[in-house]
């Protein structure tokens, strides 16, 4: 009798023993993904405030494109401005000489 109550003993251990196992290792798992799934939002969280970077610097791009544009734009209207006034110089300069 004391062998099978030292068989059901041990028995009943082994079963309490890999139940825990079995709870710890299911614990662990699932802090494990947990911790992946927010490892996994931060990484979107990141990549989406690199996209809204991305975007601003594009918008910023294109408006100093347009700047430079409107600026060169403005550079040649006063060379050509400068010319006309030149060549108007040039004539009344030889109408004074005439």
């Amino acid at each position: 009798m004391t062998d099978h109550a030292q068989n059901l003993h041990d028995g009943v251990g082994g079963l309490l023993g890999a139940a825990l196992l079995a709870a710890s290792d299911g614990a662990r798992a699932a802090r494990e993904q947990a911790a992946w799934a927010r490892a996994y939002a931060a990484a979107e969280d990141a990549v989406h405030a690199l996209g809204q970077r991305l975007l601003q610097a594009q918008a910023r791009e294109r408006a100093l494109l347009a700047e430079l544009a409107a600026a060169r734009a403005e550079a040649q209207a006063q060379r050509s401005r400068a010319c006309r006034a030149e060549g108007q110089l040039l004539g009344l300069r030889r109408r004074s000489a005439a």
